[in-house]
């Protein structure tokens, strides 16, 4: 699913700024918890309240 940032999201030294999008995956099926690969490689989490579904998640 395609995610928006709501809120800027620091970690260590990267930092997304409120307002990128990014496709990102849920953690479980029922979590609203979703990951996502920065350009450095680290797999980052948001939470909930920190982003908005831009494109709904596809089901297989």
């Amino acid at each position: 699913m395609r995610i928006k940032l709501t809120q800027d999201l620091k970690c260590h030294q990267d930092t997304f700024l409120t307002g990128e999008e990014y496709e990102a995956v849920l953690i479980l099926p029922r979590s609203t918890t979703v990951e996502f690969i920065a350009d450095s490689g680290k797999k980052i989490r948001a939470f909930s309240y920190e982003y908005v579904k831009v494109e709904p998640a596809t089901e297989i």
